[in-house]
């Protein structure tokens, strides 16, 4: 009868061995894949950061059109300015002082662009850090839990430790 509870005792901390090494494998390969991803996610993020953050902001379509939208109205404004210089006998001091406000509107459309431009820069930048923080998080959720896990597994093999060798003590004593 000793014999028996012993070999049940042995076959229980051998099956539950086998069930942490194979649980802890698996849990090793989706905590590698899910690793590999996140640096996938990283390498991305950081990607496309340097593509718009460090971009050209005035090379962008939609400034490129306003800009050439601009300057088509100041050429039509110029003729426009010449022409009616001609009809109305305007002197050349009036025409200077009509290009001067064409001038400023050039100036305050240029701020402008470059205004919209430090915005787009720095919503890029605040995207960026978000994502960055996210992978962060994702990453020390990972490893809090592979800590849980590790404790888990030690007080699992320590309660099977201890029930086997209760099973032993009372197979021996009967």
């Amino acid at each position: 009868m000793a014999l028996t509870a012993l070999g049940v005792a042995g076959i229980q901390a051998g099956i539950g061995a086998l069930g942490g090494l194979f649980g802890g494998s698996k849990a090793k390969k989706k905590r590698r894949q899910m690793e590999r991803y996140l640096n996938k996610q990283d390498d991305e993020n950081t990607a496309w950061y340097n593509a718009n953050y460090l971009s050209d902001y005035t090379q962008r379509q939609d400034t490129q059109n306003l800009i050439k939208n601009l300057r088509e109205n100041l050429d039509r404004n110029n003729k426009n300015i010449s022409g009616s210089a001609v009809v109305t006998g305007a002197t050349p001091e009036q025409q200077a002082v009509q290009r001067e406000q064409s001038n400023r509107v050039i100036g305050s459309v240029y701020s402008n662009i470059g205004a919209m431009g430090q915005r787009w820069k720095d919503n890029i930048q605040s995207t960026y850090l978000n994502r960055r923080q996210n992978i962060a998080n994702q990453r020390m959720g990972m490893k809090d839990q592979q800590a849980n896990s590790y404790e888990n597994i030690m007080n699992n093999g320590l309660n099977l430790m201890g029930g086997s060798i209760g099973n032993i003590l009372t197979g021996l004593i009967k």
